[in-house]
Formats: C-alpha cells, structure tokens, sequence
C-alpha cells in the first residue's frame, strides 16, 4: 500500500483513515534493516528514539544477515490519534522472530518510542 501526503493532510488523520499498518511496516522496515545489519543507525535516526536507537546499537540478530530472513508480516492498531501499536513478524521458514513496537507522532513525523524482540 502506498501513500500520498500532501502538505495539507495532517498525518494523524491519514492513519485514522487506514494505514496504520503503512506506518508501522515504514518504520519497522527501517529498524529490522538496522537489526539485521543491513542498514546503519545513521540512516535511521530520525525514525527511532533515543531509548530505541541505544538499544539499536546494542542488538544484532545475527541470524538475519541472511538473505531469506525478511519481514513475513505487520499487525498494527491506531491506540490514539498519534500513536500506533504493532507487531511484526520477521524470520524464515524455519526460524520466526517478533518485533513489538510503539511509534508516535513527534513534530509532524512518525518515530519508533519502543522496541522490544519476542
């Protein structure tokens, strides 16, 4: 599913309208990516907070470095208009991982405030 913003579209009210699952697999995309080693914490700053981003730093799941380790799928709920509660599921056939995830509206943008691998 894509997305179309335009300035004036508040981005709460966008995933008031159905994509909270969007939002979530955005940035849950972006830390999965920092997990498996596949992207730096550089890159992603600015969708992680610093509690996330610290443990970021300390966590690798090193078995995802392989290339059938990928995100199987998202589950996420709207909980307020600027906060949405997800969980995903990221592994391969033989090996399955979840991510539970808080991400809040901060300033305009969506930012990951709470991370934590079931």
């Amino acid at each position: 599913m894509t997305a179309v913003l335009t300035i004036e579209t508040p981005l709460a009210e966008t995933v008031a309208g159905s994509s909270a699952s969007a939002v979530a697999e955005f940035i849950g995309e972006q830390v999965f990516e920092v997990l498996s080693g596949r992207r730096a914490m550089h890159e992603v700053r600015e969708y992680v907070s610093r509690e996330v981003a610290g443990l970021l730093l300390t966590t690798r799941l090193h078995a995802a470095q392989g290339p059938d380790y990928r995100l199987r799928s998202v589950h996420a709920c709207l909980v307020t208009g600027f906060a949405v509660e997800a969980c995903m599921i990221v592994g391969t056939r033989y090996r399955v991982r979840a991510l539970v995830m808080r991400v809040e509206q901060d300033d305009g943008h969506w930012v990951c405030t709470l991370l934590s691998l079931v």
